[in-house]
């Protein structure tokens, strides 16, 4: 077994292909909304002129629940999502990004499973997340895990689709900027929620304000049995016949608790932040279901952070940040092999951070030097059958790793009093040193590879009555990870000849707003260079190379509508075409996997009265591809020569409000398609939920 199998095990998860079981509890209820949900399409366009007619709402103290965010707060490469806009429609992050335009959000079926994120072409390791802060992409394998935060814990959402946000290294793929909750009165909230597969979830939050502080408090419990029918290869029962059965061993649990206190005395805030999660997510045996499997992997993992920053009285110097983070990750992989035994595996991360960032101002011009420190541990420890595992041939080895990164850099901005102009150059310098090393060979040598990477972006915003132009350049870097440098010392090689991934992005935008229109568009060309790569020689072992080149050229097109007072119409399309250059020729003039290259959706949102909400949304992706060569792509087996994936889901969500009380109910994939995702395998289909708040407990 690998080192880095935690995530090879979890990528290789299949969702499901036949239709839902439905709960037994919920199955009449289902049923009947699913009668009356493929209609929908059809009496929507007849209701429209009904719907005109309804009186509007009067009162000031509605909360509405937007489809997209506000978008005079936004250019056509920023946007920040609110809290109102999504903590009662929907379930996880995932769902969140997935309304964005110019985000796609593939996943293997099911809550808890792995979900890989892509902003603008890019994959999962070139986009980078952060939550207060702290970057949460792993140094190791570079992807981050969805499942982190709770919705309930989130205040906002910011979203830099090429660019880095504020100050830091440019990245190729973009950034999500998680903001916590963090009110600032007494509050007190119970959110209960239940719906297909055996999903329940309950949030609790309070709120105390003091004199000088502000101190809230909570926790999110989540399970689900995900035990939805998939077709199995070679069952258990009938190994020479594919099976429709419930898919066992993939239940998912997750308990967070969290701690939060924001000081303001003087010039002074501060912001501590306490965070606890706990995750079992059992992994199923998709080719053939057997109930003895008891594969898992389960972490825990805590997190510290500090957030400091001084007003200054100062007529150059503003103000002062200063942040810094720990975190600690534990992880225990369970391998059922059947009849070659039981493999376990324990991964240790350790996260520490610390950054100071000063803004100085002058005249028209800011100017925000930054510098940061990084630190990343990561150790492995493995066992078969209880002996621990030795390295020889083939076989894993245990590897102890670290990651430091210093990064300093600096951020100009001008704002010219004369001119509607603004315009900002980011120069960003990061050093990583890296260091990796077998734990039970006698003789290990200890692998080392230091390298500089410079990042550079530059942007310009022009301002003019209702009409918003931006333009940015950017050279963004995707270093290394530590698995790709280094390997495992066994059936996975390491090369710590690998360059970085680079590309030089070019994204022009313009957005015009109007009391009832909105309209934002952008075009985005990037060149990508070294891309890299897992190749596997005759022998299967594997190794990562930079073996490609690729081009990309993008559009995005979103467009708000107040058709009524009462009713609202969203539509976005994102159409990427890629060609990959490589001297590989089974790779050559082919297209990008892992990204569907158009998107189109439409959204209605329906302000019933005071009380009741509608919201309607149905999207078309097309063109994925789930490999380099184009090939193995889209047929009933999931082996053959077919066409791209195509995806069409349509959801529908309601929401209802009275005093302190608020319940939400949603209909995802209603139509039940049926489509290919992550790993190639089909979705779970239609789901449900329902969603209970009560507020000033």
């Amino acid at each position: 077994m690998q080192c880095g199998g935690r995530y090879g095990i979890l990528m290789a998860l299949a969702a499901a292909k036949s239709p839902i079981i439905f709960r037994i509890s919920l199955k009449t209820f289902e049923v009947l909304m699913f009668s009356y949900l493929r209609y929908l399409p059809i009496l929507l366009p007849v209701a429209m002129p009904a719907f005109a007619q309804v009186e509007p709402p009067k009162n000031d103290d509605i909360e509405v629940i937007e489809v997209v965010n506000d978008q005079s707060f936004n250019s056509p490469n920023y946007q920040v999502l609110q809290r109102e806009s999504f903590v009662h429609s929907s379930q996880t992050l995932a769902d969140i990004l997935q309304s964005v335009n110019g985000i796609q959000i593939r996943q293997i079926s099911g809550i808890g499973n792995p979900v890989s994120v892509s902003i603008r072409g890019s994959n999962s390791k070139q986009v980078q997340l952060y939550i207060d802060g702290q970057l949460i992409n792993d140094s190791q394998f570079g992807g981050f895990d969805l499942n982190q935060i709770p919705t309930e814990q989130i205040e906002s959402i910011e979203i830099s689709k090429n660019q880095a946000i504020g100050t830091g290294s440019t990245p190729i793929g973009g950034v999500i900027r998680i903001n916590t909750y963090n009110p600032t009165q007494d509050a007190a909230k119970l959110t209960l929620a239940t719906g297909s597969f055996g999903y329940r979830e309950s949030n609790l939050l309070f709120n105390k304000a003091f004199k000088v502080h502000s101190l809230s408090f909570g926790g999110n419990y989540v399970k689900s049995d995900n035990d939805y029918d998939f077709l199995v290869p070679q069952s258990i029962e009938n190994s020479s016949k594919a099976e429709e059965q419930a898919l066992r061993n993939n239940q998912f649990t997750k308990k967070t608790l969290f701690i939060n206190d924001t000081l303001q005395f003087g010039q002074h805030q501060i912001r501590l932040n306490v965070q606890y999660n706990d995750q079992e997510k059992a992994l199923p045996n998709y080719r053939n279901n057997s109930p003895e499997n008891i594969s898992s992997l389960n972490s825990d993992s805590l997190r510290y952070s500090y957030q400091h920053q001084w007003l200054s009285d100062s007529s150059w110097l503003d103000s002062v940040e200063l942040e810094a983070y720990a975190e600690n990750k534990d992880e225990h992989y369970i391998a059922s092999l059947d009849s070659v035994g039981i493999d376990i595996n324990d991964y240790e991360t350790k996260k520490y951070h610390i950054g100071l960032k000063p803004l100085l101002t002058w005249q028209t011009f800011n100017f925000i030097p930054f510098v940061s420190f990084d630190k990343q541990t990561f150790t492995s420890i493995s066992s078969h059958n209880g002996q621990p595992a030795t390295c020889s041939g083939n076989s894993s080895c245990d590897i102890s790793a670290e990651q430091k990164k210093f990064n300093i850099g600096s951020r100009l901005e001008w704002q010219p009093e004369s001119l509607p102009l603004e315009t900002y150059l980011l120069v960003s310098n990061l050093r990583e040193e890296n260091a990796n090393a077998a734990l039970n060979q006698s003789d290990a040598e200890k692998f080392q590879d230091n390298e500089d990477y410079l990042t550079t972006e530059l942007g310009l915003s022009f301002k003019q009555d209702n009409l918003k132009i931006t333009a940015n350049l950017s050279d963004g870097v995707r270093t290394p990870t530590l698995y790709e440098l280094f390997g495992d010392r066994g059936s996975f090689k390491g090369n710590d000849d690998l360059l970085p991934e680079e590309a030089l992005t070019l994204s022009l935008g313009g957005q015009y707003n109007t009391k009832k229109l909105s309209i934002s568009s952008s075009i985005y060309q990037q060149k990508l260079e070294n891309s890299i790569v897992a190749i596997f020689n005759s022998s299967n072992v594997g190794s990562y190379k930079n073996v490609s080149d690729a081009d990309l050229l993008g559009f995005e097109l979103q467009l708000n509508y107040q058709l009524f007072e009462s009713l609202s119409l969203l539509l976005q399309t994102n159409i990427i075409d890629t060609e990959i250059e490589s001297s590989f020729v089974a790779f050559d003039k082919n297209k990008l996997p892992g990204i569907y290259h158009q998107q189109y959706s439409v959204a209605l949102k329906y302000q019933v009265n005071e009380a009741w909400q509608l919201s309607f949304k149905t999207s078309q992706d097309k063109e994925l591809y789930f490999n380099l060569i184009n090939k193995f792509q889209n047929d009933e087996s999931g082996l053959g020569n077919g066409p791209p994936s195509d995806r069409t889901v349509s959801d529908l969500s309601i929401y209802w409000k009275q005093g302190a009380h608020r319940v939400s109910f949603s209909a995802n994939n209603m139509f039940n398609d049926q489509y290919k995702d992550l790993a190639n395998r089909t979705s779970q289909g239609r789901s449900f939920q329902i969603k209970y708040t009560i507020e000033g407990l």
